[in-house]
């Protein structure tokens, strides 16, 4: 028999779906399902290693302690009850999680999900904890084990495909990402997650004028969810950059993307990649920096995802705080991660491609080309998407071109168009200023960079 959830049968089991159904969803309502269910269940150990994970996922200093204090909660009813190894193995990956030992958090969720295959709370955060540490092997091979055992009429498959598709589209499979994916936005119409899946095919295969339907089409499949909704309306921003309408972006910019202007790590990313985009491809952005750079500076000892730094140094450039940029940029390179996870690939890809922004913010070209490209073969483990990372490639071929690293250039700018079947402006527009003729490089790339150039980034 898979293992059940420690619940009473008059309140909690419905209560514990509609939680774990908002969290499917991205829904906004998922934080007052989660104290409804502790207050339900104040002995079962799943109410406070659920709020240990979330907090987790938050990714902020300041709630690090809560989460700790959340999973030692929950460990401590755990002792007083005869619990079965799947429901242990979630506890201990709560606590594994809010003391930092992310990889040692998925083992143990690994093992619930294991133990009972329809734990599709534990899959899901398996999935999202996977994606903050760019594992996209072990996304892909978790979210295919996880439906291979799942009952075939479960009421979450369609959230579950949701996640399947992602994992496709981050490891390659566009097609048949974009299949999967439709499938589970037709199975679950709240599917945000898939929904956001396809938008990402569409993205990564230059396919404008089909990613600005899907999403105009469907906008009201995603009016429930929390910031994600934001980020949804992120990639609709890039299409229609990719289109030339400046101005709708910067309507969307303001009226969706940034509207609340909350510190959230995730929405911070959202608009300083693309304020950096909007940049990069020529159009002024007002004061738009400002409010995002005043929130990055508040957050610099934060240090919790390397994702997290790396577009707070992005709006710290843009916002013209390079004091406060460099202070950014030691950190990463010379004090631990406030999560210990975090620290290793602060050290891999971090530490070059904070670097690397900064002398690009300092017109130091030729050193910042050098940095992005050391930096660019680990760059996948900061976590976040292909599509979320490539503002940094794109700046790393801004700065190529100004460092007249023109042959280099030249071959990644080729490689780019070609991945998009032959459409994107960032690539024409920077193929155009290079020209008919290749000319020789000027500035000599270190060996280390050179070979970083050699490997794909996406």
């Amino acid at each position: 028999m898979p293992d059940q959830m420690m619940t009473s049968p008059e309140t909690s089991p419905r209560t514990y779906d509609r939680l774990v159904e908002a969290f499917l969803a991205h829904g906004k309502e998922t934080p007052d399902f989660l104290q409804r269910f502790i207050t339900e269940e104040p002995a079962n150990p799943r109410g406070p290693a659920i709020r240990a994970l979330m907090l987790t996922l938050l990714a902020r200093r300041e709630l690090l302690r809560p989460a700790q204090e959340a999973a030692a909660a929950a460990l401590a009813l755990l002792a007083r009850q005869n619990a079965c190894r799947g429901e242990r193995a979630f506890v201990e990956a709560a606590s594994a999680a809010s003391h930092g030992a992310w990889w040692a958090a998925l083992d143990q969720l690994e093992i619930a999900i294991t133990e009972n295959p329809a734990d599709t709370l534990a899959a899901k955060l398996s999935h999202n904890l996977r994606f903050m540490l760019g594992d996209k092997a072990g996304m892909l091979c978790s979210i295919e084990r996880v439906l291979k055992n799942l009952p075939a009429r479960h009421q979450h498959r369609g959230f579950l495909l949701g996640c399947h598709a992602f994992a496709l589209e981050e490891n390659g499979d566009y097609a048949r990402a974009e299949r999967v994916g439709q499938n589970a936005v037709a199975l679950e119409s709240r599917d945000a997650w898939g929904l956001h899946a396809v938008s990402h095919v569409h993205e990564m295969t230059g396919r404008v004028e089909d990613g600005i339907r899907w999403i105009e089409g469907s906008e009201a499949a995603f009016r429930h969810c929390n910031n994600f909704g934001g980020h949804l309306f992120w990639h609709l921003a890039l299409f229609k950059l990719e289109k030339g309408a400046v101005g709708e972006v910067l309507a969307l910019y303001d009226g969706h993307i940034r509207r609340d202007e909350t510190d959230d790590f995730r929405d911070i990313a959202n608009g300083a990649s693309l304020l950096m985009r909007l940049e990069l491809h020529g159009h002024d952005v007002g004061a738009r920096w400002e409010e995002l750079a005043d929130k990055a500076e508040a957050r610099i000892a934060d240090r919790s995802l390397i994702f997290a730094d790396l577009h707070y140094m992005l709006a710290l450039i843009g916002g013209g705080r390079r004091e406060a940029a460099g202070q950014l940029a030691r950190s990463i390179a010379e004090v631990p991660a406030s999560v210990s996870a975090q620290n290793l690939i602060a050290q891999r890809a971090g530490r070059g491609t904070a670097k690397g922004l900064l002398a690009f913010a300092d017109g130091d070209m030729g050193r910042a080309v050098d940095c992005l490209a050391g930096s660019r073969r680990m760059r996948g483990g900061v976590g976040g998407s292909d599509a979320q990372r490539d503002v940094f490639e794109m700046v790393m071929i801004e700065a190529g071109l100004q460092a007249g690293e023109d042959r280099l250039v030249r071959s990644i700018l080729s490689e780019r168009l070609a991945a998009r079947g032959g459409h994107n402006r960032f690539a024409e527009t920077r193929l155009a200023r290079l020209g008919r003729s290749i000319s020789s490089a000027r500035g000599a790339l270190s060996l280390k960079a050179a070979l970083a150039f050699a490997v794909p980034a996406h």
